[in-house]
């Protein structure tokens, strides 16, 4: 549980967390990291220097094997952090940290899935930067992330409200803007005249 959720961006600039260079990424969120026992792994049976050679490994060996029946991906790392507020870091702990993301993983349909998770508190707030493989590692398959940003907001929502301490109000607003939107009208459909003209009705005797 945390307080926020963001999906990181992509290569091209969106926000949809996806992404494919697993030693990069990897390299990248154990950069600048905070304390080693506020680190950990999901489904990995090398230490988490290594993980990235492992997801790659069951990336090449089970998704992308000419054996298995199933649309393939070319992104199947997601990216994303659960955030803080910079007066939770006086409570914090490493255990809360790792089954705040647990929870998360199960969240967003990750359960089974290859992770690793690296707090890091360089900027103040405290963070977890989550990275998951999206290739399950016995099928191969993909998993599938509709609605995620939603699911999480419930998420956070619902931690933020059994901690008693809200930090995010936006989010309880009756609606969102874009959800509160006036949609236009679709245009009715013209009936087709010169199709009509084509094949004119028989006139009654």
């Amino acid at each position: 549980m945390a307080r926020v959720f963001v999906l990181i961006e992509d290569e091209v600039g969106r926000q949809t967390g996806r992404g494919v260079d697993f030693e990069g990424l990897m390299s990248y969120v154990l950069r600048d990291a905070g304390p080693s026992q506020w680190r950990g792994t999901f489904g990995l049976m090398l230490p988490i220097e290594d993980a990235a050679a492992e997801m790659a490994h069951i990336y090449r060996t089970k998704h992308l094997d000419a054996n298995r029946n199933g649309p393939k991906t070319k992104r199947p790392l997601l990216h994303a952090v659960l955030g803080w507020h910079a007066s939770d870091l006086a409570w914090l702990t490493g255990d809360h940290l790792a089954q705040t993301v647990a929870a998360a993983l199960q969240t967003m349909g990750l359960g089974e899935r290859q992770a690793i998770w690296v707090a890091h508190t360089d900027t103040g707030r405290p963070h977890a930067h989550i990275v998951a493989s999206l290739i399950h590692p016995t099928t191969g398959n993909v998993a599938r992330l509709g609605l995620i940003k939603k699911r999480m907001s419930t998420f956070c929502g619902g931690y933020e409200k059994r901690l008693g301490d809200i930090k995010c109000r936006k989010r309880f607003e009756p609606k969102a803007v874009n959800e509160n939107r006036k949609r236009a009208p679709r245009p009715r459909r013209q009936p087709d005249n010169k199709l009509k003209a084509s094949f004119p009705l028989a006139s009654r005797p």
